[in-house]
């Protein structure tokens, strides 16, 4: 837990901060192309759910099966 907060949770945070901005920069050519939501939802809400809605020191996947979702 103590590795969630202290290394987790603030890359999280980056990763949220540089995906708004990179989507922010990218959102002309996603209108252009269709993929808006899409890309939205990979570069601002994964990192912002990841960071702000799970509970600490749950790492969703880790030590699971996982699913490919295609899109």
């Amino acid at each position: 837990m103590l590795i969630d907060l202290i290394v987790a949770r603030p890359m999280g945070l980056a990763g949220t901060i540089l995906g708004t901005a990179a989507f922010i920069v990218a959102s002309p050519f996603t209108l252009l192309s269709g993929t808006f939501k899409q890309s939205g939802r990979r570069l601002v809400v994964y990192p912002a759910k990841f960071t702000f809605t799970r509970g600490l020191g749950d790492f969703p996947g880790y030590m699971e099966d996982y699913q490919i979702v295609e899109e």
